[in-house]
């Protein structure tokens, strides 16, 4: 796999999915170093009580993923060595019967329950992911595997706001594969009447939104279990390792077709946002976007746009400069900046404003 390829980012399924969708190579997001944690502190400590920093024991693995049933498959399938904890967390998963279906392995109902109602991302170690492995600082136990939302969360994007926009309608196509391959795998596996119609037919979520004594005491609901694996009851290792074989070998042009209509759609929503993702060019008129100032010295200003754990440094004259931008041509303004302030601004400066959102293009214009 080439590191310039489009998969050199992402699982290798989803990779090869994704070389056939895309036409050329994805950016890689540097900035957002999983090994290196960027929104660690500095000094490896970390500052009980403040929001500005990850807990070096959680990063951003704040969050239990919803795997579908082939991937459940190819995390078990797979020998590597490196994720063998990931491996054995699964199997412990599955035996326990907790939140494990046919279409995959859901999210602890009380876990999400405290993810939804609190503010410890990053930071809570009751929330951290179960396949978050301590060696080596921290790593995804399952990470060949992760979901589409593990995939494409980045803290940082090499070109802000475009760069975010581009992963989340990723990560918004990618999930609506994972549910339908599941529910494809789920069809074509021969469970029985009785268990589909638990699984697709409202039973088995009528409690939604309410947890049950079993939930909250680390038990399996009994609804869950009392016929939902159908004739695969009792093999429901093999199940997943079996979802996995049937979507491994798929191309891009069957899962889209599984997919129908609405993957379709949101390909083509990806597609546009990859080539805006690519076009540098500059908007012809600008004016000053929304945007927070932390910390202002003699030699920077600290700012935050498109998103708060992405602050940027900048220059203090360029507080100076922005107000320029009133919606004449981007040109007629870096003309006037230099005239009246003696301020020769490069358009990859301005770029990077536009970018992380310091700048945008005027209402009429968007």
């Amino acid at each position: 796999m080439s590191v310039d390829s489009p998969s050199a980012s992402l699982p290798p399924l989803y990779g090869r999915w994704v070389d056939a969708l895309l036409t050329a190579p994805v950016p890689a997001e540097t900035h957002a170093t999983c090994d290196d944690c960027a929104m660690c502190a500095p000094d490896g400590q970390f500052p009980h009580g403040s929001a500005a920093y990850f807990s070096p024991r959680v990063k951003c693995c704040s969050y239990q993923p919803r795997l579908a049933n082939f991937l459940v498959g190819g995390a078990l399938e797979s020998r590597d060595f490196a994720f063998s904890a990931g491996r054995e967390v699964l199997e412990r998963r599955i035996a326990s019967e907790i939140g494990v279906t046919p279409l995959g392995l859901e999210q602890s109902a009380p876990l999400s329950v405290l993810y939804e109602s609190s503010s410890g991302f990053g930071r809570a170690e009751t929330l951290r992911c179960p396949y978050y492995v301590d060696e080596a600082g921290g790593r995804c136990g399952i990470w060949q595997h992760r979901n589409a939302v593990c995939t494409t969360w980045f803290c940082k994007h090499e070109r802000g706001g475009v760069g975010l926009a581009f992963w989340d309608r990723l990560r918004i196509l990618l999930t609506a594969v994972e549910a339908s391959l599941a529910t494809w795998c789920v069809l074509e596996s021969d469970l029985g009447p009785e268990a589909i119609d638990l699984l697709f037919g409202g039973r088995a979520g009528s409690g939604k939104g309410r947890l049950t004594a079993e939930e909250l005491d680390g038990h399996p609901s009994p609804l869950m279990n009392s016929g939902i694996w159908g004739t695969w009851r009792g093999r429901e290792r093999e199940f997943f390792l079996e979802c996995s074989r049937r979507v491994s070998g798929l191309e891009w042009e069957a899962v889209e077709r599984i997919g129908g209509a609405a993957v379709g759609a949101l390909a083509r929503v990806t597609q546009t946002a990859f080539e805006r993702l690519r076009n540098a060019d500059l908007p012809e008129r600008l004016i000053p976007g929304k945007f927070n100032i932390l910390a202002i010295t003699p030699e920077a200003v600290r700012v935050v746009g498109y998103r708060d754990s992405d602050p940027l440094d900048l220059d203090p004259a360029i507080l100076e400069i922005l107000p320029h931008f009133d919606g004449r041509t981007t040109l007629d303004v870096l003309g006037t900046i230099q005239q009246n302030l003696g301020i020769r601004v490069e358009e990859d400066l301005v770029r990077r404003l536009v970018d992380f959102e310091m700048l945008t293009p005027p209402p009429s214009a968007t």
